[in-house]
């Protein structure tokens, strides 16, 4: 008999219930504790051949995610234990946990960690510059994945240490500072690179008193334009990448000069160094962004929905890897500076042709701007000095220190290694990774610790966490490729940001308002 009836494969069924969903999605949790519901759903149909919901999906990966790494009230119980298992497997490691009381039982406050191998790394093979930075958890506890990443020879990012807080406070930040301190001590030289982090400034101040703070001037830029606007205010950004302070100068005498509300502005509200010609030259970084910070909140993107013990493991795995595969990539480099900056350097020199150098000794000589005939710079190589002042502040000759290098390259022999800062050499990058991270046992194993009370979760605090799923990425404002721009409306006829011509304060009484008041008088 002929079968007339339609296919009932392409409709949703009931019969994959979320237990269906977390039984199958046990295995792949297990493979990629980061994959997302989407690409279950993708597989789970492709496999067995069903229509499944969204939101059932998701359900069975919670579930699933239960089942694999306990609760998330477990998972603050089992901290210590964790503390345990690190301390005992890696000697030299600070883990410090902070707790509250509230109505006779321990609450979960803040956590701390730096692993012996990472602290070490810092001071023995990283430029003396932490950036700090903290991200929102996207599981049940509405938290703060705090992070101190620090920059090796490769201008790579370095993990320091990590943490997790309540929220951005003075409090939260002055104990999370004072860990760190713990942790790399109190360095003779110090930079401090922050965001716009709700009490960290004053919290840097407190803990780090002789260290030269920074703030991210990407973040200054975008709250900077809220308030002025005009080309003119432009002139910031060549202000901020000025390493001779009269250069700096001539930028801001422009802007200050645009509206007199700007000095007062910049005293009050940004304080902190984000131009170049105020930092430190023996840090050689220039940065004047955080971005740092912002690549380590990027590599863990995706598994901040995680309970926090198995976040924490998570994190220190990545970084064990992360050691591991520098580690071996430092293993091959010969030589004395790391090739990849020799390689940069070698390729710059090769579009000097409009700098003419002329050499007063080996060591000391003249370099002319061909496209700015009133501009001349003197270079001594003896002392890695340019009187463009970018060699002194990154480590690395500028263009004026090259075209000067090639002249004397081509009456003898020149070592471009010579000529670059030790914190771009070959033995500090591997020492920044010669510690191992060492690997921990499974949950199972850990040491039991017996406190004499229950960890709690957090005290929930501020707003209540909504129903459903918690974003994993945040919604981009316009200047970082969102899809809007907020308010910029400009009125055509006042010319201000802000508001539409038909909201012009210009306007006067609105003309209807008139008539209906007329009419109600001859009423």
């Amino acid at each position: 008999m002929e079968h007339i009836c339609s296919s009932t494969s392409g409709k949703v069924t009931s019969m994959t219930s979320q237990s269906w969903v977390a039984d199958k999605a046990v295995a792949m949790l297990k493979k990629d504790p980061t994959v997302v519901a989407v690409k279950i759903l993708k597989d789970l149909q492709d496999e067995h051949h069903v229509t499944l919901n969204y939101h059932t999906v998701w359900k069975g990966k919670q579930k699933a995610a239960t089942g694999l790494y306990g609760s998330w009230e477990e998972s603050f119980r089992m901290l210590y234990n964790y503390k345990a298992e690190i301390e005992l497997r890696s000697s030299g490691s600070i883990v410090e946990i902070d707790t509250t009381t509230h109505e006779g039982e321990v609450h979960f406050s803040k956590l701390f960690i730096a692993f012996k191998p990472c602290i070490d790394g810092f001071v023995n093979g990283c430029r003396p510059y932490i950036s700090i930075d903290s991200t929102h958890l996207n599981g049940k506890w509405n938290g703060q994945l705090a992070i101190v990443t620090a920059l090796d020879g490769h201008n790579w990012m370095f993990p320091v240490a990590y943490g997790f807080i309540e929220s951005e406070n003075g409090d939260n930040w002055a104990w999370f500072m004072n860990q760190v301190k713990k942790a790399i001590g109190d360095p003779p030289v110090l930079v401090v690179c922050t965001d716009a982090c709700k009490g960290l400034e004053n919290a840097v101040k407190k803990v780090f008193p002789q260290a030269e703070q920074r703030e991210c001037f990407r973040h200054m830029w975008h709250n900077f334009q809220k308030y002025f606007h005009g080309d003119v205010f432009g002139r910031l950004w060549p202000a901020a990448r000025a390493y001779r302070p009269e250069e700096y100068q001539h930028h801001m005498a422009k802007v200050f000069d645009a509206s007199e509300k700007v000095y007062p502005y910049l005293r009050d509200y940004h304080n902190l160094l984000w131009m170049w010609c105020m930092f430190n030259p023996a840090i050689k970084c220039d940065y004047i962004n955080n971005n740092l910070a912002e690549c380590f909140n990027a590599w863990v993107r995706d598994i901040k929905d995680l309970p926090i013990v198995q976040l924490a493991d998570k994190i220190r795995e990545m970084i064990m890897e992360l050691f591991r595969k520098r580690r071996m990539i430092g293993e091959r480099f010969t030589g004395i500076i790391l090739p990849f900056v020799i390689h940069q350097l070698n390729a710059k020199t090769r579009g000097l042709g409009h700098l003419k150098a002329k050499a007063s000794a080996d060591w000391s000589g003249e370099v002319k701007n061909a496209y700015k005939e009133d501009e001349r710079h003197v270079v001594k190589t003896l002392t890695h000095e340019c009187t463009c002042l970018q060699w002194q502040h990154t480590g690395k000759p500028c263009d004026h220190a090259l075209a000067f290098i090639n002249v004397l390259q081509a009456r003898n022999f020149v070592n471009m290694e010579d000529y670059v800062h030790e914190y771009y050499s070959v033995s500090r990058f591997r020492a920044a990774y010669e510690g191992v991270i060492e690997p921990l046992t499974d949950k199972n194993q850990w040491p039991h610790v017996d406190t004499g009370f229950v960890l709690r979760p957090p005290i929930p605090i501020g707003k209540k966490k909504g129903a459903g799923r918690t974003r994993k990425q945040r919604i981009k404002s316009w200047w970082e490729g969102g899809s809007r721009k907020g308010s910029l409306n400009k009125c055509r006829k006042c010319g201000e940001v802000g508001h539409r011509e038909a909201g012009c304060p210009q306007n006067g009484t609105n003309k209807r308002y008139i008539v209906v008041l007329v009419a109600v008088f001859y009423l």
